[in-house]
């Protein structure tokens, strides 16, 4: 049995346990199988509500950070556009793609980025972004295992929602039992959205340019806003 059929049993068996633990042992599978060095799975119901699920190490996190951050790269691209998008030179993609985290990327060990939207039919949860230090496309054997990958990512999420008792329905239902890091953000957006008179999209740019700018970190901001330390209202009219 090659590499890549033994992982496809392995991700089989891990959906089929169903298990808490599922998306960590899916990602860890696709690191150990594949030519990648790193991995995340995040829910993504939409560009400005993500939250990652399980992260293979620091630098993953980060790159799933900013993205977050900035609102945009790969797994923005992946689950707005709905189809895998694979750069497998970070160097070399094009400046007017992703010009902000493209130019923060290159300054990680990160050379080539591999997202990969967990979808099935009209149904799209999140992401599986996989991560490599040297630069080069996955091989087309390689690519099926990775989409494998992906495929019980979504169906394992799938599975833990029904467990969890919560019927899918809603933008907001697949967050109900992941690990909200970001509620800050999203309790600042509300004040923001408030103090500006401007709507929650409006409201959560204007949080990820005041952390750009300031090369703050954007839950350090929400922290900040929720905390009443900064009113955005204020600095406008500053």
């Amino acid at each position: 049995m090659d590499e890549t059929a033994a992982l496809v049993a392995m991700l089989a068996g891990i959906v089929a346990d169903n298990g808490p633990t599922s998306p960590r042992r899916i990602g860890e599978a696709c690191v150990a199988a594949l030519p990648v060095d790193g991995a995340a799975i995040t829910v993504m119901v939409r560009p400005d509500r993500q939250e990652p699920i399980w992260v293979s190490d620091d630098e993953a996190g980060r790159l799933q950070e900013l993205q977050f951050s900035l609102g945009e790269g790969p797994c923005v691209e992946a689950v707005t556009e709905r189809r895998p998008v694979l750069v497998p030179d970070l160097r070399a993609a094009q400046g007017d793609r992703w010009p902000v985290f493209a130019a923060a990327a290159r300054r990680t060990t990160t050379r080539a980025i591999f997202a990969l939207p967990l979808q099935a039919g009209a149904i799209c949860v999140g992401v599986l972004d996989l991560y490599r230090r040297e630069p080069g496309m996955l091989g087309p054997i390689e690519l099926a295992g990775a989409l494998r990958g992906a495929d019980a990512a979504l169906w394992s999420l799938l599975g833990l929602r029904s467990d969890d008792g919560h019927d899918g329905t809603g933008d907001d239902a697949w967050l109900a039992g992941s690990p909200l890091r970001h509620t800050e953000v999203y309790q600042a957006t509300g004040m923001v959205m408030v103090q500006l008179g401007v709507t929650p999209e409006v409201a959560l740019s204007r949080l990820r340019a005041f952390a750009f700018v300031r090369d703050r970190a954007i839950d350090e901001v929400a922290r900040d806003v929720v905390s009443r330390r900064l009113r955005f209202d204020e600095e406008e009219r500053g």
